[in-house]
């Protein structure tokens, strides 16, 4: 027997269904064939799918062979022999099942079968590999959000105008930002010709305070406490006088930095040689970091289209809210 017909399914198959194969490669081909009721079977019924599909080519056409040699197999069972067929011939091995879930992650290609087996990240410490196969196990981001990071309802004070503000902060309001100087972004007031941002700590302590800026963000320049809470505000300059916002009625902006333990993690992984966007956005969610985690789901995404887990993954942010509790307005 060839090496053509040890290897018949990887070399041989395609090119005698299309006709291309060597006259003298064919006929030790349908040699094999004809004593290989399994290959038969299958050589038939691709030859009956190209028929069927007008492109059956004349050549290596065999007239009908007596049985008990023909093995009638019906189309679809015989893909599913051609499966087993590669198995055998090439590996000698049972093909595995369908993966659960595949997606391509920066430099690494992860895939979860149908045991519930992370496969592709060999390299990752063992407690990041359980994080990921929890993730797409469950299509789930377990975000920790503090419950002092709900926003409270704007409770109407005594005498107070409950009208539309005449502008409004964007973020981060109800975050924790992995950032310790965090970018503040705002909407633009008509008429406004300048903004101030202030940025308070417990007891509405000032800790930052940007000069008049004429953009709608503003980086802080101060690195401010890993773990800790801040409120913050802008003012508006016009002709009209200053305008600031939030301001009661409405809730005051309140966010978090992240804890120095779970940063580390991220800049850990920030330095590995994966650029796994998915270890990315669980380990931002675990921190309460939802932004940010969504972010990474958005690069992953580009990378996977139409990704169903993605999508579930996604889901599951967009469900995580921290607990209600009332807050004051910063003075």
């Amino acid at each position: 027997m060839t090496d053509c017909t040890v290897t018949l399914i990887d070399r041989c198959l395609e090119r005698y269904i299309q006709g291309t194969l060597p006259d003298s490669e064919a006929r030790t081909f349908e040699e094999h064939y004809f004593d290989c009721p399994a290959c038969l079977a299958q050589v038939e019924a691709l030859q009956a799918v190209a028929h069927q599909l007008g492109s059956q080519p004349q050549k290596h056409r065999r007239a009908p062979i007596p049985w008990p040699v023909r093995v009638a197999v019906p189309t679809a069972i015989a893909a599913g022999l051609v499966l087993a067929f590669v198995g055998y011939h090439s590996s000698n091995k049972p093909v595995q099942e369908a993966n659960a879930a595949e997606l391509r992650d920066g430099n690494l290609k992860l895939s979860l079968d149908k045991s519930g087996q992370l496969h592709g990240a060999d390299g990752l410490p063992e407690k990041e590999r359980d994080a990921l196969q929890a993730a797409l196990t469950t299509g789930r981001l377990e975000a920790d959000l503090p419950s002092n990071l709900a926003a409270s309802k704007a409770e109407t004070m005594l005498g107070a105008s409950a009208a539309t503000p005449l502008f409004k902060v964007s973020s981060p309001v109800d975050r924790v930002v992995s950032d310790d100087r965090p970018t503040f972004k705002w909407v633009s007031m008509r008429g406004a010709s300048g903004y101030r941002v202030r940025v308070y700590a417990g007891g509405y302590r000032k800790v930052a305070e940007s000069p008049v800026l004429h953009e709608l963000s503003w980086q802080s320049p101060v690195a401010l406490a890993r773990g800790e809470n801040y409120t913050w505000t802008v003012t508006a300059s016009s002709s009209t006088g200053e305008v600031r916002t939030p301001a009661p009625p409405q809730p005051e902006a309140v966010f978090q930095v992240m804890g120095s333990g779970p940063a580390k993690d991220i800049e850990s992984a920030l330095r590995g040689p994966a650029n796994d966007h998915l270890l990315l956005a669980v380990l931002y969610a675990k921190a309460g970091a939802v932004d940010e985690a969504r972010a990474e789901l958005d690069r992953l995404a580009a990378e996977n289209p139409n990704s169903p887990v993605i999508a579930q993954l996604k889901a599951s942010l967009d469900q995580a809210t921290p607990s209600p509790i009332k807050t004051k307005a910063a003075q």
